[in-house]
């Protein structure tokens, strides 16, 4: 019997790709370990991006750093877009919800 399997790594590069195409999107959050060094840095969620897969459905977390100037609920509503069609499109599952927590706002200039 064949196997395939999709790291879980290839996942968030898939969320955090299709997340960043979006524009309006500045980054992932990082969480406070971006702006306070000092703080001891857990790797799991290093993009803004956490997600639950059960058994072939998933649902998406994504925390973002929003471009200052834009409207942040259709900002939120291409991201979900975007990431359920680019996840469904590449992977096996089944997006059962995309939630976008908007976490800051840059403004560039």
């Amino acid at each position: 019997m064949n196997k395939f399997i999709i790291s879980n790594e290839a996942i968030e590069s898939i969320i955090l790709n299709a997340t960043l195409g979006v524009e309006g999107v500045y980054d992932g959050w990082k969480g406070l370990e971006e702006h306070l060094p000092y703080l001891k840095q857990d790797k799991k969620h290093s993009h803004g991006i956490d997600f639950i897969i059960k058994g072939e459905t998933m649902e998406i977390n994504i925390y973002v750093i929003a471009k200052y100037n834009y409207d942040l609920k259709k900002l939120g509503e291409q991201i979900q877009q975007r990431v359920k069609a680019e996840v469904e499109l590449m992977t096996p599952y089944k997006v059962l919800d995309v939630n976008v927590f908007i976490s800051d706002i840059l403004h560039e200039g």
